[in-house]
């Protein structure tokens, strides 16, 4: 599965992507909790947003191993 990355969690992860194998389908929490297993949980807070296949999700969207997963921090504006 090919896990995104954008703006500032892409900055502070120094990648932009990731290929993961999980047993689908799985939920995004799933896939969550094996990334803060990987990078710490400082860089996927509760409020990160998540896209599965450029429509946004929430932590209970079912993903399979030809989706794709994207994770970006919330935008502010003003």
């Amino acid at each position: 599965m090919k896990i995104l990355y954008f703006a500032s969690l892409k900055e502070n992860l120094n990648t932009s992507h990731d290929e993961i194998s999980v047993a689908s389908p799985v939920s995004v929490a799933i896939i969550k909790k094996q990334l803060i297993e990987k990078y710490g949980d400082q860089h996927f807070p509760d409020n990160i947003l998540c896209a599965v296949n450029h429509e946004m999700a929430n932590e209970s969207t079912k993903v399979c191993e030809s989706d794709e997963v994207a994770f970006f921090p919330p935008v502010t504006g003003g």
